[in-house]
């Protein structure tokens, strides 16, 4: 996955789960160990990132922040991988300080809305998902579309952002969100998603399709086939930093607690 990670990163289990992370420092990151200024310990944070060793980042974005508390990007950076952990309710802390810095204010209220929607807070994840979509171009647009839906189904509140979607929608690499917004409108069936699931090879997509699909089966009253499908999701983690597969993650340990 070297577009995206590194080959040899941290499980999700280990991030997540409480298991132990035993992979080795990189040579860029033996050489940042001694970082003491706030943009060598960007450097370093970054470098655990590319191992997707978040927790550590963590720590390291926390002593940058303590050198330039007014600076915005260890704050942005660090409420990413807050969210990466499923530690949402800090990293709405640190994406409500990028706002009062003037960080972008679509890219803000998206994951503003992200985190509220991993906490539980539907209510607000709406209201932000609001917010955002009118600074959307298509692409976003439909990520938008595809989480307020979500979030409203979640409160059994109508998903009004869904009458923006059409099939024409310009969705690029957001595919998988345009399908699961085709089957929430009614302009796609859920046998049509089911079978493109079926032969979906990409982790990544699958995490989206899937955990789409299922969302869609609990509001229709399929809870035990949506449960199979969070599982199907849980069990691809090849690319488990998508939103959907922290998501899915959120869901099944809700359904076994």
């Amino acid at each position: 996955m070297g577009e995206f990670f590194a080959d040899v990163h941290a499980s999700a289990k280990s991030q997540l789960g409480g298991a132990s992370c035993r992979i080795a420092d990189t040579p860029e990151i033996t050489m940042l160990r001694t970082a003491e200024s706030y943009e060598e310990l960007l450097g370093l944070a970054k470098a655990l990132c590319w191992q997707l060793r978040y927790l550590e980042a963590i720590e390291i974005y926390t002593r940058a922040i303590a050198l330039k508390p007014e600076s915005p990007a260890a704050y942005r950076q660090r409420a990413a991988r807050y969210i990466s952990t499923l530690q949402p309710l800090n990293a709405v802390k640190d994406l409500l300080q990028c706002r009062a810095l003037g960080l972008d204010p679509m890219d803000i209220s998206y994951r503003l809305g992200i985190s509220c929607y991993l906490a539980g807070d539907y209510h607000e994840a709406i209201r932000e998902f609001s917010v955002c979509y009118p600074l959307c171009d298509d692409e976003m647009g439909i990520a938008v579309i595809f989480w307020h839906t979500l979030s409203s189904w979640h409160i059994n509140a109508s998903p009004k952002l869904l009458h923006h979607y059409h099939t024409g929608m310009q969705a690029g690499h957001h595919t998988a969100y345009e399908r699961v917004a085709a089957l929430a409108a009614g302009k796609a069936g859920l046998s049509t998603l089911l079978d493109e699931l079926g032969s979906e090879t990409d982790d990544m997509q699958f995490s989206i399709l899937g955990y789409g699909t299922a969302q869609y089966l609990y509001h229709t009253g399929c809870a035990k086939q949506a449960d199979s499908l969070i599982r199907q999701v849980l069990s691809r983690d090849g690319f488990w930093i998508t939103y959907a597969y922290l998501a899915a993650w959120n869901a099944l340990n809700m359904t076994d607690s």
